[in-house]
């Protein structure tokens, strides 16, 4: 599993969706009152739930969906605090650090923010040991496009031309350490192939170089690339998610293309401060865990290309720690500095 939140993930169209399923109400959720058991008979005062991005994003709006739900259920109020100051998220990962460890401050964060943490900022703290995994909400993979005049056309036609001129096949990213630029990096280690990064400041960009020809390769959401796949402009070619995506059930796996094992994608999910009580922690993931099954949040995530994944806190928590070993191992290959 992997973070690659920086592609612009859960804009436009899913926003307004989003918030539109938050005054649904009732529909396609079984409300009932909140689990009984739960320490001080928690929550009896408002819950924040921290946000590192500006309002009026799909982060931001995803957050405030299901805080609404979860307010709606259990009779308290999940309020949504914007920290959007810092850099990737960093700032409102060191409040929620600072928090007490009550269940009264969750973050509503991502793969990327972990990894920004873990390789890129100088931290005083592990985000693997100084917060406690919560939900994961959703998971997003990228989408592997070629430039239709590119001397190739299928992935096994591409590995064949890379091993013949090593470093000749350029990939696009919208930056350097971006999760565009490592599941490139993973794609030629796993592929034992030699491509050359181009990074951009934006994923708009590398897009249009990839449609233009000037690169061959490029890695982007499902909703940046699929409009261009459609007109021809580029050649879909497969996610990076280690099975098919309800939004796209005709684009196939790197796995199914013959890069066996290879999975990278993007999270959002809840954590909070290390500490906060188990039974919190499980009352909270089996709520936001039903919230993600219901019909009409499901519908909105796969017009986005994204996927509910609910999970475990064991299973979020595992899927943390292997994303940020698999990027460490890619940093290590490659040599890249993330820190300049």
């Amino acid at each position: 599993m992997n973070s690659t939140t920086d592609r612009g993930y859960l804009a436009g169209r899913c926003m307004a969706g989003l918030i539109l399923a938050g005054c649904l109400g009732a529909a396609g959720i079984t409300h009932a009152a909140k689990p009984v058991g739960l320490p001080n008979n928690y929550p009896n005062k408002p819950v924040r739930v921290i946000v590192g991005s500006a309002p009026g994003g799909g982060a931001d709006a995803l957050a405030r969906l299901v805080s609404s739900k979860i307010s709606e259920s259990w009779g308290n109020q999940f309020v949504v605090e914007n920290i959007a100051t810092g850099v990737g998220g960093i700032l409102a990962l060191q409040t929620t650090n600072k928090s007490a460890p009550d269940g009264y401050t969750i973050q509503n964060t991502s793969g990327s923010t972990f990894q920004n943490a873990t390789f890129t900022a100088r931290l005083d703290f592990d985000v693997r040991k100084a917060f406690v995994p919560i939900a994961q909400l959703t998971i997003s993979p990228s989408y592997l496009a070629f430039y239709p005049g590119a001397p190739f056309r299928t992935m096994k036609e591409m590995i064949t031309y890379a091993k013949a001129n090593p470093g000749k096949v350029n990939f696009g990213s919208s930056g350097i350490g971006s999760g565009a630029h490592l599941a490139g990096e993973l794609l030629a280690d796993m592929a034992d192939i030699k491509l050359t990064h181009i990074p951009y400041k934006g994923a708009g960009q590398s897009t249009i170089d990839a449609i233009g020809g000037r690169i061959e390769l490029v890695f982007g959401s499902s909703g940046a690339i699929t409009p261009h796949v459609k007109t021809g402009k580029l050649r879909g070619i497969g996610i990076t998610a280690a099975k098919r995506m309800p939004a796209q059930p005709d684009v196939p796996t790197f796995d199914e293309l013959g890069v066996k094992g290879y999975e990278y994608v993007s999270w959002i999910g809840w954590v909070g401060p290390t500490g906060v009580p188990d039974p919190i922690v499980k009352a909270l993931n089996a709520e936001v865990n039903k919230i993600l099954v219901a019909p009409e949040i499901a519908k909105i995530l796969v017009e986005d290309g994204a996927s509910a994944s609910p999970v475990s806190p064991e299973q979020f928590r595992k899927n943390i720690v292997d994303t940020l070993a698999l990027i460490e191992n890619i940093i290590k290959k490659t040599g890249i500095n993330l820190r300049d």
